[in-house]
């Protein structure tokens, strides 16, 4: 229901938008059956008050040709097109329109179209641009409804002519432009061609609409034109004044909003200043302790040296660790050092001596800590006691 509801109320609107002009204007409207057609308007004397926006012209009312240029550059065959159509364009109540079509890199193809005679509208379509949107290949139509014509589309271009002694037949007429049919469509009847025509403008490409533009002269008089330009220049004047308080209105707002964050802001760069100080020392220490043992490999051979002696001293001198200290026997101490791995070269400084809580010793050993490393490595055989 909403479907039908919109679809009429398209139908309506290009009734009201859209009227066909040849030698006579008329209007699109619609029958019992909710189909288009066209009917007869009065002639209105002034017609700056009854411009159609769309407006479709009978082939009487145009010349139509088409043209291949070995221009490929679109900017430069634009202002090609424009040079020629002021040389010709000299006639009063005329116009030019074309639509540009590329064929290849270096070749444009280009149909042209010179309206003479016809009311003032928005768009001016030509009839056979329309018709040729419903044609599909090898099919022409004959229409015999206003003026006798033929109508084909071929290779991206229109091809049109009206019937004459010597293009009287769709055959010939293809023959002329050398182009294939093998169907003709014949429209005899307005309804039939009213609706061809809303159906070619459907079709019709929406951005070769503006090829078709032209601004009705005389649509708007000079004191109009004054009354709009005075009404569009206080609009205008009014909202420079509002945009430049607003703006001025802003600006002092961000001012004081940036003055009162300015504390805020200082106080956060700080905070940044310090984090990025202090996380640059923590990633010095991290890069030194990572480098580093977790404990000394002195401790792992004096533990279990503390459960058979007692030492006074410890001493690290020359290179070497120096162990003082008594014990029940000093060569058991001696001994246990030597069967830790991570020693080297232990040996009694001094000779042992007997005192009352047991034997005194001197005992001095270098280090290896290899053995604390990812690696491990053979045992030490170089041990010696003396």
């Amino acid at each position: 229901m909403i479907k039908s509801k919109l679809t009429l109320w398209i139908k309506k609107w290009l009734c009201k938008n859209v009227v066909y002009y040849s030698n006579a204007p008329y209007k699109f409207a619609l029958n019992g059956e909710q189909k288009f057609t066209l009917v007869p308007t009065p002639v209105v004397s002034d017609e700056s008050k009854n411009t159609a926006l769309i407006q479709i012209v009978g082939r009487i009312h145009y010349s139509e040709q088409s043209e291949n240029y070995p221009i490929g550059n679109k900017k430069e065959l634009v202002n090609l097109i424009k040079i020629n159509n002021s040389t010709v364009n000299n006639e009063p109540n005329t116009h030019n329109a074309y639509i540009i079509k590329a064929l290849e890199q270096d070749q444009s193809k280009v149909t042209h179209w010179r309206f003479t005679g016809v009311p003032k509208a928005w768009l001016n379509l030509p009839e056979t641009l329309l018709l040729s949107q419903t044609l599909k290949t090898e099919q022409v139509i004959s229409s015999s409804v206003f003026a006798a014509m033929f109508v084909a589309q071929h290779q991206q271009s229109v091809f049109s002519a009206l019937t004459s002694p010597l293009v009287n037949s769709a055959e010939r007429f293809a023959a002329m432009f050398g182009i294939p049919c093998k169907h003709v469509i014949n429209i005899s009847d307005p309804t039939q061609y009213a609706q061809t025509l809303i159906k070619g403008l459907q079709a019709q490409p929406k951005q070769q609409l503006a090829a078709f533009f032209t601004l009705p002269s005389g649509l708007f008089t000079k004191a109009q034109l004054k009354k709009s330009a005075i009404i569009f220049s206080v609009f205008f004047g009014a909202y420079v004044a509002l945009t430049c308080g607003y703006l001025m209105y802003k600006t002092q707002s961000l001012q004081s909003e940036l003055a009162q964050n300015k504390g805020a802001v200082n106080q956060a760069l700080t905070t940044l200043e310090q984090f990025q100080t202090s996380s640059d020392t923590l990633k010095t220490l991290q890069s030194f302790t990572q480098s580093q043992q977790i404990s000394s490999s002195l401790f792992f051979v004096l533990h279990p040296l503390f459960l058979s002696a007692e030492l006074s001293n410890i001493r690290f001198e020359e290179g070497r660790y120096v162990l003082r200290g008594t014990a029940d026997k000093a060569t058991n101490a001696l001994q246990i050092i030597i069967n830790n791995p991570r020693v080297n070269n232990a040996k009694f400084d001094y000779p042992s001596r007997k005192e009352r809580r047991g034997e005194s010793f001197v005992i001095s050993f270098t280090l290896t800590t290899l053995q604390d490393q990812s690696m491990p490595i053979a045992p030490n055989t170089t041990r010696e006691a003396k």
